[in-house]
């Protein structure tokens, strides 16, 4: 059987189960699942004790919603895109759900960070999307407050876990098909307040597992004024791996630049044009400076860094053995080891000394120590708790709008410390709750800083701006008809502010995909009525089988992108060549550089023929994906034992191709 296009995504529940048979066959003896058999393969059938479960009324919706196939697909808008055809980076418009499970078949285990800011559950009830309200009824069934009569079983009734159960409902299926994106040593940043931290941080022990968690940041962002008894000025981003393990046996670190260093080397180099040589005024007057800062000024975590020479700004480090070193014992220059000895063999103190890089005690009995240079330590694991004032956000984000459009963007600054931190060279980070799009701007503005070249993937339901609150109105009367518009204006001013600031950028670019209703023909299921005869239902079948795979008024190109997305692991950054071949077109999708490709990817939706195949070039690496309805028999069962699974049919009806 010829390979065919599916019209849907796939089923994770199936895959899973198909996974399941190649490791543990034994568990599917009669071809259905034995979960006792598998329990016994995995020496866990014996007396079960009772364990930790995190539940809530919806949590079956939540992962029938994680398994369903979509048969949605993402079109491109080169007209709305900036640069379309170099750009990496992409801004994708539509439900992320639906998104999440098209981006599977490219990017599983391509993305190495996901940072999301979903939307916060303040009110009495959630309302990201009305589907996911939770009638009081149906709550009360579902929690064992009321039987089936709609009777009392308790004498207190409890209703305040229905602005949860909604949230979480939505949040389950994003997060779970989000996993399968990380590689081995991703790791997902959510962003969240008090309301939901303590059900956001049980439901991602539950899909990404309690050992993966690996801290919680908490931002402050500034106090509130209008706070009755707290002043509640912080927001959390929780950090999980996709496998924590496998980081620390990478012996992956965290690191980020050190906040206050540029004041710290202008006040070095201020003293030193004025003392010149006079390096003990100098380290003096450091000394003071520090003392003259205000304790929460970011200078002011280095004040061990206080000593002025020739070479820069030093603390004076210990030169003792952590552990005792018998081997490491021994006198140099005159002094006496600690008990435990040098942290440094003989030849490695000479060249030291030789450097100028030793500080000898001016009393007796001192012990010698290190001149450890601040320019030399400039990068730290980045702390748990910090603070930026979040209003500076939204002070930046309104004077490149020219108005306020957007209400609490994200920090670029502070996003882009995290992804210094986290990410490298080439790695992928994907946001599916873009909001004003302030991840994309950060990954441009911190590419620069570090040398690196991230790319990222947007993701931004086109929901109206609330017209009750300012920034809607604002976003109303300035034209924007959704946020999604909103986040892309933003993407493409802050694209050329940047490349205004900093002449050697490269070119920033972004390309959009909307997501739409199939191109395909989906039929219903074929039924054989009992008022049909057998020619009657073999006229249907006929007809079904003989009908067009590809919807009038399609366009060509979209239809490509579709098959392409739907059967294959194309990525949204692959540059597609349009080659006519005698008026036959032929799309050929290539991967971007760095990206590995055995052969070519060829779509035609045209009479394709050998000669076709001839003028192309086409060879046995290729992939060639036809439509079943537009070419003839012997052009399938010619091409069919050279291209074998890498001929691929879109049709209505798989057939069977063999000679």
């Amino acid at each position: 059987m010829t390979p065919s296009v599916p019209d849907e995504t796939r089923d994770p529940h199936e895959e899973l189960l198909a996974q399941l048979r190649d490791f543990v066959p034994s568990a599917f003896l009669d071809g259905e699942l034995d979960r006792d058999a598998l329990l016994g393969a995995l020496g866990l059938d014996g007396d079960a004790e009772p364990a930790f479960s995190f539940t809530w009324p919806g949590i079956e919706r939540a992962r029938q919603d994680a398994r369903v196939p979509t048969t949605a697909t993402l079109v491109p808008d080169e007209d709305a895109s900036l640069h379309w055809p170099d750009a990496r980076d992409v801004l994708i418009e539509g439900d992320n759900l639906q998104v999440l499970k098209l981006l599977k078949n490219g990017y599983s285990r391509a993305v190495k960070l996901i940072y999301i800011d979903p939307p916060y559950n303040t009110g009495d009830t959630f309302t990201y999307n009305d589907d996911f309200a939770v009638p009081e009824r149906q709550y009360l069934e579902e929690t064992g407050q009321v039987d089936d009569q709609g009777n009392a079983t308790t004498s207190r009734i409890e209703t305040g876990g229905r602005k949860h159960a909604p949230w979480l409902t939505m949040m389950f299926p994003r997060l779970a098909l989000a996993r399968h994106l990380l590689q081995r040593d991703g790791v997902i940043l959510v962003s969240i307040d008090d309301n939901e931290v303590h059900h956001l941080r049980l439901l991602l022990d539950a899909v990404f597992g309690a050992e993966n968690f690996v801290g919680n940041f908490i931002w402050n962002g500034g106090r509130k004024n209008d706070a009755r008894h707290l002043s509640e000025g912080h927001d959390y981003v929780l950090a999980y791996a996709r496998d924590h393990a496998y980081l620390r046996e990478q012996d992956a670190r965290w690191r980020e630049r050190k906040s206050g260093l540029d004041d710290i080397y202008a006040k070095v180099e201020e003293l030193r044009a004025t003392h010149g040589a006079d390096y003990e005024t100098a380290t003096a007057e450091l000394q003071a400076w520090y003392k003259s800062l205000p304790d929460e000024a970011p200078a002011k975590a280095h004040k061990h860094y206080r000593v002025i020479d020739a070479r820069g700004v030093y603390f004076a480090s210990d030169l003792r053995s952590p552990n005792p070193r018998p081997n490491l014992v021994y006198t140099f220059r005159g002094h006496e080891p600690h008990a435990n000895g040098w942290a440094y063999g003989r030849e490695k103190m000479e060249a030291f000394a030789d450097d100028d890089r030793i500080v000898y005690p001016k009393k007796e009995g001192g012990r010698l120590q290190l001149k450890s240079y601040l320019h030399e330590h400039e990068e730290w694991a980045p702390a748990s708790v910090f603070y930026k004032d979040r209003r500076a956000a939204s002070k930046a984000l309104d004077k490149l709008m020219g108005a306020t459009v957007f209400d609490y963007p994200k920090d670029t600054e502070v996003l882009a410390r995290l992804f210094h931190a986290i990410t490298d060279d080439g790695d992928l980070i994907l946001d599916f709750f873009a909001g004003s799009g302030s991840t994309g701007q950060a990954v441009w503005e911190q590419n620069p800083k570090d040398g690196k070249t991230r790319h990222w993937i947007l993701v931004q339901v086109p929901e109206k701006p609330d017209a009750s609150e300012e920034s809607g109105k604002n976003a109303l009367a300035a034209g924007y008809e959704t946020i999604f518009e909103v986040t892309a204006e933003r993407l493409r001013r802050a694209a050329a502010s940047l490349q205004q600031e900093t002449l050697d950028v490269p070119q920033l670019g972004f390309r959009i995909f909307r997501t739409r209703p199939t191109n395909l023909v989906i039929d219903k299921p074929l039924f054989a009525l009992p008022e049909m005869t057998g020619h009657d239902y073999l006229t249907q079948v006929l007809d079904h089988t003989a009908g067009a795979p590809v919807s009038n008024g399609a366009k060509p190109l979209d239809v490509a992108w579709e098959i392409a997305l739907k059967a294959t692991a194309t990525k949204l950054d692959a540059r597609v060549t349009t080659h006519d071949v005698d008026g036959v077109i032929v799309y050929e999708f290539t991967p971007v550089d760095g990206q590995e490709s055995t052969g070519r990817l060829l779509i035609s939706l045209g009479a394709f023929s050998l000669a076709t195949a001839d003028a192309l070039g086409l060879s046995d690496d290729d992939t060639l994906i036809l439509r079943g309805d537009q070419v003839e028999d012997s052009v399938t069962l010619t091409l069919a034992p050279r291209l074998q699974s890498k001929l691929i049919l879109l049709e209505r009806v798989p057939r069977e191709v063999s000679l």
